[in-house]
């Protein structure tokens, strides 16, 4: 590492590294998504990115076509695919007018903040 750059590190290294990344998350209004590679200047935290650590679940499903409780049953195999295969967790980007969207806490999912999502093709 150069002095006074910024750089990606490796991991969290300790609670206390954890706690203060929580802190300045915090100062800014944001949380901590299971992070991947802390970013830090020399050795003081800036933030964090989280790369594939949570995996995100897009889709859709037809009203017209599938019944609710074949949605729930369809929801719970993809929540078990992506438990298989090792993950924590799950996130699901869901726009406010989709009918699951007021269910989602029912479902033991937790509201992570209001965001837009941006997608760059890495052709």
């Amino acid at each position: 590492m150069i002095d006074g750059f910024i750089y990606l590190d490796r991991k969290i290294r300790s609670q206390e590294e954890w706690d203060s990344l929580c802190e300045l998350a915090k100062k800014d209004s944001h949380g901590v998504f299971e992070p991947t590679f802390p970013i830090k200047r020399g050795h003081e935290l800036c933030g964090y990115f989280s790369v594939g650590a949570v995996p995100m679940v897009l889709g859709h499903i037809s009203i017209g076509d599938v019944l609710p409780r074949e949605s729930f049953t369809l929801i719970n195999a993809v929540e078990n695919h992506v438990y298989l295969n090792g993950a924590k967790g799950v996130c699901f980007p869901m726009p406010k007018n989709s009918p699951f969207h007021p269910i989602m806490p029912s479902m033991g999912y937790s509201n992570v903040g209001e965001y837009d999502l941006f997608m760059k093709l890495m052709l």
